[in-house]
């Protein structure tokens, strides 16, 4: 399989990206699009992500700005980025030209005009890169646009001011405004063999993401329609609707019946998909409108179709187990996933520490249920739960919850902190805050 990568640069970066490249030509297809402003580059990546497996941009404010406007994007995406030791080899290669040089007339982009000589006898430089990557990391998209603009500007008023006499800098459209202003820069270009080997990183990602996505997956589906009997009518509508929804979703599904349970054959990739990375589970939807149905639905993955089927059977365990159904996964690190309902999921692990079978031997709740609720409290203010919050979280009987928490309580995993009036009439609820 070729894959099809795209690389966002600017054409100072282009017999370089050429170069690079060479040695992958036969594996994968490159496509370059450029950008003058920086801030072109999240409108470029929106217009194409659809096209291409992957993208390598350059430089790690360009790859911040496309994280910052495309936070959800799911497509690898690497840098070409310049390390602190090419900086090193570049700030000598640029002392031995120019040996008139000093240090402290020399501006470096990742300095922010701080003076260099005192970083290097100080033993800071390594500290000043490693901080600005952070910097950068962390900034918003208008932050980084308001970076880059504050940088050219700080150049321009110390070179006005005969402060400095030379600019080294990795931000290649920056390099191209400083040669309009008559300002000598120093490009840093990454080097070829580390382009390459960013390069030879997203092939592998690709590949592995391709494995993954052909990995497979089993879905168990079980109806329930109310005390009502079976009949080969609701059966065959079942039936019907699943292959239905394979065709509309355009799915690759094998189905196969088993008294009630309804099996479906297919890959990993088609799973994500169809539960939008885990957080929906269209498929119930979908049954469910058709046939009129309840419908609990479990997703198993795994390494051979035995382990997917037994994966599907016991997520579909933990589906009928919900009050309103809710579907569950298991994927091939026998993570539990669910439910499956937008703004509710939780991954949690089907081979529980040490530290969650000592406390379920403690407390009489089973490790799975104890790591339900402990995720729960981790989302609350100071780790703190009532029975009714966790009730509504966990999708059980407030009863259950209340019964859970007492547990803990007695067996010293968890605390009463205080209390909380209900909405409704009735005694004041206890908050729990459960131990670490």
């Amino acid at each position: 399989m070729k894959y099809r990568t795209a690389i966002i640069s600017t054409e100072f970066m282009d017999t370089r990206v050429k170069e690079a490249v060479l040695p992958f030509e036969e594996h994968c297809t490159f496509t370059t699009y450029y950008y003058k402003k920086s801030s072109e580059i999240p409108e470029i990546y929106k217009s194409i992500e659809d096209k291409y497996d992957g993208f390598i941009v350059n430089g790690i404010i360009s790859r911040a700005m496309l994280r910052a406007a495309c936070p959800d994007t799911k497509k690898p995406i690497e840098t070409f980025h310049v390390d602190m030791l090419a900086y090193y080899q570049e700030l000598f290669r640029l002392m031995t030209l120019k040996p008139d040089l000093k240090a402290e007339r020399l501006y470096a982009d990742f300095m922010m005009g701080k003076n260099i000589r005192e970083a290097v006898e100080n033993g800071t430089l390594d500290a000043e890169g490693e901080n600005f990557c952070s910097l950068v990391a962390h900034m918003s998209l208008e932050e980084l646009k308001e970076l880059r603009f504050k940088m050219v500007e700080d150049v321009r008023g110390k070179w006005e001011a005969g402060r400095i006499d030379q600019v080294i800098t990795r931000l290649s459209t920056a390099a191209k405004d400083f040669e309009e202003m008559g300002i000598p820069c120093h490009f840093v270009y990454p080097g070829i063999p580390y382009m390459r080997d960013v390069i030879k990183q997203l092939l592998m990602t690709l590949e592995m993401d391709r494995m993954k996505e052909s990995m497979p997956a089993v879905i168990n589906i079980t109806a329930d329609r109310g005390g009502q009997e079976r009949d080969e009518l609701g059966e065959l509508a079942m039936q019907t609707a699943i292959l239905q929804f394979s065709k509309e979703y355009d799915c690759d599904f094998m189905l196969q019946r088993h008294a009630s349970v309804y099996e479906v054959y297919t890959s990993a990739g088609v799973v994500d998909r169809i539960t939008e990375t885990y957080s929906v589970c269209m498929l119930k939807i979908y049954l469910e409108k058709k046939t009129g149905a309840r419908v609990c639905i479990g997703y198993g993955l795994g390494r051979d179709t035995t382990r997917a089927r037994l994966e599907a059977m016991n997520a579909n365990q933990e589906s009928m187990m919900h009050p309103q159904g809710a579907s569950y996964a298991i994927d091939e690190n026998e993570n539990l996933i669910g439910p499956l309902v937008s703004g509710n999921c939780m991954v949690l692990s089907t081979t529980p520490s040490e530290k969650y079978a000592e406390m379920a031997e403690k407390t009489g709740v089973s490790a799975l249920t104890l790591q339900k609720i402990c995720t729960v409290a981790r989302k609350q203010e100071e780790g703190s739960v009532t029975a009714q919050l966790l009730a509504d979280s966990l999708g059980v009987p407030v009863r259950a919850a209340r019964k859970y928490l007492q547990k803990m309580v007695t067996a010293g995993a968890a605390q009463v902190v205080g209390t909380k009036q209900r909405k409704t009439r009735g005694r004041p609820e206890q908050i729990i805050r459960i131990s670490d």
